[in-house]
């Protein structure tokens, strides 16, 4: 007896892998995703710009990495005593300008360093609604707790979504033709912007990455949002929010992701990992004790042997663990 609707996803023609670099852009899904990634100990860059929802803000991103534009003093705002940037998420904005002007470029140099090197470059839609800040009249990529008198509220069609983000493939082309494209729409609800309009949002999202993905060669489509409206539908599989994708619905995607864009030796990889990392997170009863010592000594040669099976992997966190 079947139970729900399964999305049935077709393996990947081009799969990541841990020798190839990796970039993440857009919504809060992709850092999910990411994290899982870097978990996991392939070699990622996740959302250099922090947490980017729609498609213009997340085009205009990949314009400033192509570049390897430096933020200088005369870009920088100020609101409630933070320095920030209309192209970054709240999470770059600090009291110290030259703080914050220093975690920017810092993430711009590595974001762009990963733009024109990663095999794969994951994109996630987040939100078709874009906010126009009135005195530049410029989209902005987060309002920063500005108030909302301040900003117009703008639907992208899907022309423009289409037409941006082919020029952004392009674009990225010229400074790395081997890159290989994932789109997803975040299932992620916006329901600030109302329920209706968010499902709208949404709409616009899903016709544009399936033009795009026709339009484009190299580019491949990640159902995450249907897998959460149609297999896990069910509260339960949200938050305390009842917006956000629980951790065991963002686990259970993550597996589909596994199953459908992951190469077979990374999937052994993967497997190798998942043994070290439980043996890490181990609570010893009695930390003292010869068998404790002895359980650690044991975990560090294993470790030392996948490191040197597979010497790509960055385990030297658990190898001080350990060895420690």
């Amino acid at each position: 007896m079947k139970l729900q609707t399964e999305i049935e996803i077709k393996p990947f023609s081009e799969k990541l892998s841990h020798t190839n670099k990796i970039l993440l852009l857009g919504s809060c899904f992709a850092n999910n995703i990411g994290e899982r990634l870097n978990d996991a100990k392939f070699d990622v860059c996740i959302n250099p710009f922090g947490v980017i929802y729609n498609p213009f803000s997340i085009a205009n991103s990949v314009e400033l990495l192509i570049a390897n534009a430096k933020i200088t003093e005369n870009e920088l705002l100020q609101h409630n005593g933070l320095y920030y940037n209309f192209c970054y998420h709240t999470s770059f904005s600090f009291a110290n300008m030259q703080f914050a002007l220093d975690r920017m470029n810092l993430a711009n140099r590595q974001g762009s360093e990963y733009l024109k090197n990663a095999k794969n470059i994951i994109i996630t839609f987040g939100s078709a609604i874009a906010y126009k800040y009135k005195k530049h009249n410029k989209i902005v990529a987060n309002c920063h707790k500005i108030p909302s008198c301040e900003f117009e509220k703008i639907n992208l069609t899907v022309d423009e979504i289409v037409n941006i983000i082919n020029t952004s493939i392009q674009n990225i082309r010229t400074v790395n033709s081997a890159a290989n494209f994932i789109f997803t729409v975040s299932p992620v609800r916006h329901l600030g912007d109302g329920a209706h309009e968010n499902q709208l949002s949404k709409s616009r999202l899903l016709i544009a990455v399936d033009q795009i993905c026709n339009n484009n060669k190299q580019c491949q489509y990640f159902p995450s949002y249907e897998i959460m409206m149609d297999e896990l539908r069910d509260y339960r599989f949200y938050a305390d929010d009842m917006l956000h994708p629980s951790n065991l619905a963002v686990d259970y995607i993550w597996q589909k992701f596994l199953n459908a864009a992951i190469c077979g030796e990374s999937l052994k990889i993967i497997e190798e990992i998942k043994k070290i990392s439980d043996a890490k997170s181990h609570k010893a009863f009695n930390p003292d004790s010869a068998e404790h010592r002895q359980f650690l000594k044991t975990c560090f040669e294993k470790t030392k042997q996948l490191q040197a099976k597979y010497p790509f992997l960055n385990l030297t966190e658990e190898l001080e663990y350990f060895g420690n």
